[in-house]
C-alpha cells in the first residue's frame, strides 16, 4: 500500500507514530518505507521518549528496527541526548541506537559535544561506544582525544583508550598518555601512560605564550 500527503501512521508494537508525506506499507514483509523527510515518535506509558528523523527510513515493524538515513537525528529525552550521523540503526526493542558513518552527539545539560567515526548508544544503561578519532569537547573548550571512548552519562564520567590528549585552555595544559578517565565537564581527569614507557607527557603553557595562542 501506497499512501501520500501528511501521512500519520500509529503502530501500537512498538508504539509510535510516523510522519512524513510519502510511505510504502509493504504489508508481507511488514515494513514501512519511507523516501522522503520522515519523523518517528517513539512512545513510553503513552509520553513521547525518543524523536527520530531523518530524510528516509525504513522500519521493520516484526524486529522493531528503524534505518535512518541521511541527515539522520535522534533526540533522547531520558538521557537526554541527541546523537546525529549520516546513517542510524534505532533498535526499539532492545533500545540500541547504532551509527556506522561519522557520527556527533550533545549532550545538552553538560553541555559536552563527542564526534567520532562510529558510535553506540545503550539507551538503558545510559551508556555510549565511540570509536575512531573521538574527540570530546566541553564547554570550556576542554578537549579529550583518544582512539575508543565510553562516555556513562548518568555518573558523566568518561573512559578513553589509545592515543589519549587532553587539552585545557584554562589553565592551560596539554596531557598525552595511553589511558584517561573522569569527569570532562569538571575538567577532573586522570591520564595514565602506555605500556611501553609508561610516562605521561605533560606540557605546562606559559602565561605568555597562552595569550599569544588565543
Amino acid at each position: 500500500m501506497e499512501f501520500s500527503g501528511g501521512v500519520v501512521a500509529n503502530s501500537t508494537d512498538p508504539q509510535m507514530q510516523v510522519r512524513t508525506e510519502h510511505l510504502i506499507w509493504n504489508i508481507k514483509e511488514e515494513k514501512l518505507i519511507g523516501d522522503r523527510p520522515i519523523q518517528i515518535d517513539r512512545y513510553k506509558n503513552n509520553k513521547i521518549s525518543d524523536r527520530g528523523k531523518g530524510n528516509s527510513a525504513e522500519v521493520n515493524l516484526k524486529t522493531k528496527i528503524a534505518t535512518v538515513k541521511q541527515n539522520a537525528q535522534l533526540d533522547l529525552l531520558d538521557p537526554p541526548l541527541q546523537i546525529a550521523s549520516n546513517s542510524m540503526i534505532w533498535n526499539m526493542n532492545t533500545e540500541t541506537v547504532t551509527t556506522n558513518s561519522p557520527t556527533r552527539m550533545f549532550q545538552r545539560a553538560e553541555n559536552v559535544t563527542v564526534t567520532a567515526n562510529q558510535g553506540e548508544m545503550k539507551i538503558p544503561q545510559k551508556t555510549v561506544y565511540l570509536t575512531g578519532k573521538v574527540n570530546a569537547v566541553g564547554q570550556r573548550r576542554q578537549s579529550l582525544k583518544s582512539n575508543t571512548l565510553t562516555w556513562y552519562l548518568d555518573n558523566k564520567l568518561v573512559e578513553a583508550q589509545g592515543n589519549v590528549t587532553y587539552r585545557q585552555v584554562d589553565p592551560p595544559l596539554n596531557f598525552a598518555g595511553e589511558t584517561a578517565v573522569g569527569n570532562l565537564q569538571t575538567e577532573n581527569i586522570v591520564v595514565k601512560g602506555g605500556s611501553s614507557s609508561g610516562r605521561v607527557v605533560t606540557e605546562i603553557i606559559p602565561q605568555e605564550r597562552a595569550n599569544r595562542q588565543q
